[in-house]
């Protein structure tokens, strides 16, 4: 009886030892054979064409007002004196975002808005900042006011996270081609 209980002993051991080893199969396949994919997952899935991750100023419909870096927009205010030295032009706001350049000026008495002196404007701008790819121009004196405030609070050291949506459906309205 003694050798009876000892081999079933010896036998419950081997048998609790044998399934307590160790699995050393391949991670990447499963039980059934077939290989996992292990890349993981694409996180960019219907995004739209925007990284939302890169700060695009994104309206929902693909309309990347500022091309990027949304929350980084600085008051210029070296391009804004020169803008001023323009024939017609008495001050001048300048708001740079990625490589567009936003422009409000406030116009001298008898002085148009026309494409020549917005040309001007914008060449200006180019001969201070070269990278600059789109200069948007505007004498509405409601924007006009509404920039003055913008360079006022950047300057101030507000956090441009606070008007920004505010910055871009303005941005919007006033140059509904700005992409």
């Amino acid at each position: 009886m003694n050798k009876f209980l000892m081999g079933l002993a010896s036998l419950t051991l081997l048998l609790g030892l044998a399934a307590c080893g160790g699995n050393n199969e391949d991670p990447s396949t499963t039980s059934n054979g077939h290989e996992e994919n292990d890349v993981g997952m694409d996180t960019n899935k219907n995004q739209n064409g925007s990284n939302p991750d890169n700060g695009a100023m994104d309206d929902q419909n693909g309309n990347n007002v500022g091309d990027g870096n949304a929350n980084n927009l600085e008051h210029d205010r070296e391009i804004a004196d020169r803008v001023a030295t323009v024939k017609g032009v008495e001050g001048a706001t300048v708001l740079l975002s990625a490589n567009n350049a936003y422009v409000a000026v406030d116009l001298a008495e008898g002085t148009d808005e026309t494409d020549e002196l917005k040309t001007k404007i914008s060449d200006e701008v180019k001969a201070a900042k070269p990278d600059t790819e789109k200069v948007y121009v505007s004498a509405d004196p409601d924007f006009t006011k509404q920039f003055k405030d913008y360079g006022k609070r950047i300057e101030q050291g507000d956090p441009v996270e606070g008007f920004f949506d505010e910055f871009s459906d303005l941005i919007r309205r006033t140059f509904p081609d700005a992409k």
